[in-house]
């Protein structure tokens, strides 16, 4: 039986990733090279959890996905389809290039935070890559985002003194009808994880500007200056899975892989049938630190799995549990 996950590049580019960057305070540096006079970042509340947007661009250390890098530190975006490995329908005529990073809204036991997933969508600037993810349906049902082609215009600046610059509209000011203010505060962070995953610096500050001058508010946020990541353990969920994608097609046995901050660093998981009944289960070990840290399976057998849809799924221990699904198909 093969082993679908069995990628030496995969694997090389998983232990390289950047596991332990210490915060950087660049604040300074950037507030020197900015025009506008110095103010200090506000506080948001965004999912009953206290969200200091950071009054210093700070670099956590994140691993995704492997085949190149193109994320927070431990960058590195999701590896070509290997034979025997499917992704979701949607992407099945996608125009190729390289896997994009995007992170998306998702609900769990402590509210809605951020999680990421990978998607190509052609070839060109990074920054146009990761506007045309924001507005995109991601492949994960879980998942969604608020960004629309009338919310978020298709222009952002290359990164000059550690900013890069978004454009949107007018319209972008008031938050929209239906909207929380936890989603909106989010939808912020949203757009800041995603620019720096693609731009490949976990220290970028995002600027919101309309077509001529920096704007006051978006979603009714303030954003009237640079714009840091806040704290991944106050806006990220506190498991994602890396891989494998949503749909894909696995046979043999495959190795899932994600990032974690849990209780004793342990992250259980499962593969459910339709019935939902547990057909393979096990642990695995991430971190239990203030950043997510990667974690890995050893392989998972399926070879004498019936064919069909089955859910991987990983979490944190403890109470209130965090969860991360992917549907995969076995052949």
């Amino acid at each position: 039986m093969n082993d679908v996950m069995d990628d030496p590049e995969l694997s090389t580019l998983l232990h390289d990733a950047v596991a332990d960057v210490e915060p950087a305070d660049r604040l300074a540096e950037i507030r020197g090279r900015t025009s506008t006079p110095p103010r200090r970042f506000g506080w948001y509340a965004a999912g009953g959890c206290a969200l200091a947007v950071a009054a210093a661009v700070t670099a956590f250390a994140i691993v995704g996905n492997p085949a190149q890098r193109a994320d927070d530190p431990g960058l590195a975006a999701s590896p070509t389809p290997t034979p025997g490995e499917a992704t979701h329908p949607q992407h099945t005529d996608d125009p190729g290039g390289p896997a994009t990073p995007v992170y998306y809204l998702g609900e769990t036991s402590r509210g809605t935070r951020l999680f990421r997933e990978f998607a190509r969508f052609g070839t060109g600037d990074p920054g146009q890559l990761a506007l045309a993810g924001l507005q995109s349906t991601p492949d994960d049902p879980d998942y969604r985002t608020l960004w629309t082609d009338t919310l978020l215009a298709d222009t952002v600046s290359d990164p000059e003194s550690g900013i890069v610059v978004v454009t949107v509209p007018d319209t972008a000011r008031e938050r929209p009808a239906g909207m929380t203010v936890a989603e909106a505060e989010l939808s912020i962070q949203q757009v800041v994880y995603t620019l720096q995953a693609a731009f490949e610096d976990p220290t970028l500050a995002v600027q919101f500007r309309t077509e001529s001058n920096p704007i006051d508010q978006v979603f009714g946020v303030p954003t009237s200056e640079p714009l840091a990541a806040a704290p991944q353990l106050d806006v990220l969920s506190l498991v994602s899975i890396s891989d494998p994608g949503e749909g894909r097609v696995v046979s043999g046995t495959f190795t899932a892989q994600g990032r974690a901050s849990s209780f004793e660093g342990n992250v259980p998981w499962r593969l459910l049938a339709e019935d939902r009944s547990v057909v393979r289960q096990g642990f695995t070990t991430a971190g239990m630190e203030d950043h997510l840290v990667e974690w890995a399976t050893e392989p998972i057998d399926v070879s004498d799995l019936e064919p069909g849809t089955y859910v991987f799924e990983a979490r944190t221990e403890g109470g209130r549990p965090f969860t991360d699904t992917r549907t995969v198909v076995v052949q």
